[in-house]
């Protein structure tokens, strides 16, 4: 989310339609209290949004393989 006063939004209006049709959400303040918001049609699905894939680095054995001490300070 986007924080902007009315004014810098009146000044840069298509600067900030641009950044909600790519899935942006602005918040318009004035005085310092928030008055409206400005969201996009469409969400973006943040699994587009995403720069790092992540990736398992075991094993898939490993990673079903029961955790035996886990439990041992509890039961």
């Amino acid at each position: 989310m986007i924080r902007v006063t009315a004014t810098k939004l009146r000044t840069s209006l298509f600067e900030y339609l641009d950044k909600a049709t790519k899935g942006e959400t602005i918040i318009i303040e004035r005085d310092k209290k928030e008055v409206a918001r400005l969201i996009p049609m469409c969400q973006a699905n943040w699994r587009d949004t995403m720069i790092i894939k992540p990736r398992i680095k075991v094993t898939p054995e490993e990673l079903i393989q029961p955790l035996e001490d886990l439990w041992e300070g509890y039961v």
